[in-house]
């Protein structure tokens, strides 16, 4: 099942699509948005996979070596700020110009990761990370994939948990997350579910997005 609640989300006008997908480290979300744009494409869709942190600039690369723990940075407003400005640049250089030439961007993490975890891990006051990111382009959609921490640290992963997968932690994270379905709107699925079977939700989803069907 799958459930949106609060106002639509207001959007700039542009020729594609931009859809996002949250959750806690480990939910299913970057199997659920690889998977999506491969039916996009199938379906003659211009989709495009990206993800935040990103992997291509010096400040999404500063972030990875921060949760590698491979470097140290204390203050929690440099951490929010270091997310915020690897998203300006994510925005300017891959997001915006795809949207305007009519593709389909689909985004593993958005600024809804940004309130969820720095407000946790750090106590950032919410209001101020949503006043750094005034103006952003809005998703169309907002994907939330919703598992227990529990699963999430059981599940298989190519390295050591970064700095911020700890199970405290990630309950705070999720409960974070849940607290914004209504004001941001979110899709929540449930991801303690089968691969196909949370991404046959994730296709009604983005069909109607697309065709503009009623939800």
């Amino acid at each position: 099942m799958f459930f949106n609640h609060g106002p639509k989300i207001l959007v700039r006008e542009m020729k594609g699509k931009f859809i996002v997908f949250e959750g806690i480290d480990k939910s299913g979300k970057e199997t659920q948005a690889k998977k999506l744009v491969e039916y996009l494409k199938s379906n003659g869709f211009d989709a495009i996979y990206t993800e935040e942190p990103t992997p291509n600039n010096p400040i999404g690369l500063l972030i990875k070596e921060w949760l590698d723990k491979k470097i140290e940075i204390h203050s929690g407003e440099a951490i929010t700020l270091l997310y915020a400005a690897d998203r300006y640049e994510h925005l300017k250089n891959v997001i915006i110009p795809s949207l305007h030439q009519g593709k389909i961007v689909v985004c593993d993490r958005y600024f809804y990761s940004t309130i969820a975890y720095e407000s946790v891990a750090f106590g950032i006051d919410k209001k101020w990370i949503i006043e750094l990111h005034k103006g952003i382009q809005k998703p169309d959609v907002i994907i939330f994939i919703d598992i227990d921490p529990e699963v999430s640290l059981k599940r298989q992963r190519d390295k050591p948990n970064d700095r911020l997968e700890k199970l405290e932690l990630l309950q705070k994270v999720r409960n974070a997350y849940k607290e914004m379905i209504d004001e941001f709107g979110f899709f929540a699925l449930n991801g303690n579910r089968p691969i196909e079977e949370i991404f046959n939700d994730v296709k009604s989803i983005v069909d109607k997005i697309l065709f503009k069907t009623q939800l």
